[in-house]
């Protein structure tokens, strides 16, 4: 049963996704505009999460901005849905005209940072369209592979996968990322890790994240210290017209052992994660609110159980 129940709802978002990239583009957004508006309305478990995030993150702001910022990151998600039905479409000229790389934090940041002679690390976040963003640096030339956790129903992850692997991108399963990131970076190619994401104690490190203790993979730095692989913070940030990015890269991070490994997990993983928070107080809108991204505390607590 469950194997049926996976394929009607494939069949259903193709079909989806289908007549979005039939629709004219300007009428596309509107209409997931208004989907996610009436998402927004009668999704009340992810807009509690986001009030409480937002409550965290922005505590002197008033409840009414909060509303209007998590209504926003909703319809940022219907947004993202035109882009990726129109993935397969995306080639250098359309790229360079709708996604070009940010002045003075874009490209000549990741190029100083291949002028080192091996691979890059990518970190980045649930920011805007980080679906596109991969595809995007793709279709200017620089093809990567990046780790994503493989979707519950198969036949969405092997579609996704395949959307995701156009123009020489590699999508790399969670469970195997560590040792494929190691074999990426030996063969002097690129990898992308999403940092902002909640997870166990035991698999990350404690670091200040939007105002708060955030429990954030220390892997990207554990990696970065072991290979000496230089880290370029990257996302893609929104302009005022539908449809239209930048790519921003910051300067190359070198994480440099200083003989004591627990401290630099936590000293790097920190520095990346301010790149991070700098991306969302700038565009609070483009964040996945929805996330219990503070679930796990060093105390115990939980802010989504009060």
């Amino acid at each position: 049963m469950k194997r049926v129940a996976d394929w009607l709802v494939y069949v259903f978002v193709r079909g989806f996704f289908l007549l979005l990239r039939i629709l004219p583009r300007w009428f596309a957004y509107r209409f997931c505009w208004l989907l996610a508006d009436l998402v927004y309305l009668v999704d009340k478990k992810h807009r509690r999460i986001g009030l409480i995030n937002l409550s965290l993150a922005f505590p002197a702001a008033d409840l009414a901005w909060k509303r209007r910022v998590l209504r926003q990151s909703f319809r940022q998600q219907g947004e993202q849905a035109v882009e990726i039905s129109r993935l397969g479409n995306l080639n250098a000229a359309e790229a360079r005209r709708r996604m070009p790389y940010e002045s003075a934090r874009g490209i000549e940041n990741y190029l100083q940072a291949r002028e080192r002679g091996g691979g890059v690390i990518f970190v980045t976040a649930h920011i805007c369209a980080w679906e596109i963003l991969p595809a995007a640096h793709a279709a200017h030339g620089y093809p990567l592979s990046f780790v994503v956790r493989p979707l519950d129903n198969r036949f969405l992850d092997r579609w996704l996968e395949q959307l995701r692997s156009e123009r020489g991108n590699r999508a790399v399963g969670k469970a195997v990322a560590v040792r494929r990131a190691l074999r990426i970076l030996h063969e002097r190619r690129d990898i992308g890790f999403l940092i902002d994401q909640n997870i166990q104690a035991k698999e990350g490190v404690f670091v200040p994240f939007l105002g708060q203790l955030a429990c954030t993979t220390s892997s990207v730095a554990a990696l970065a210290l072991k290979t000496s692989a230089p880290v370029v913070p990257g996302f893609m940030c929104p302009s005022s017209r539908p449809g239209f990015y930048s790519i921003r890269f910051y300067p190359p991070i070198q994480a440099t052992p200083s003989g004591n490994n627990a401290e630099d997990l936590v000293r790097y993983t920190a520095e990346f994660s301010k790149y991070v928070e700098e991306v969302i107080r700038e565009f609070p809108h483009c964040w996945l609110w929805g996330h219990r991204r503070f679930a796990t505390q060093p105390d115990g607590s939980n802010p989504y159980t009060r």
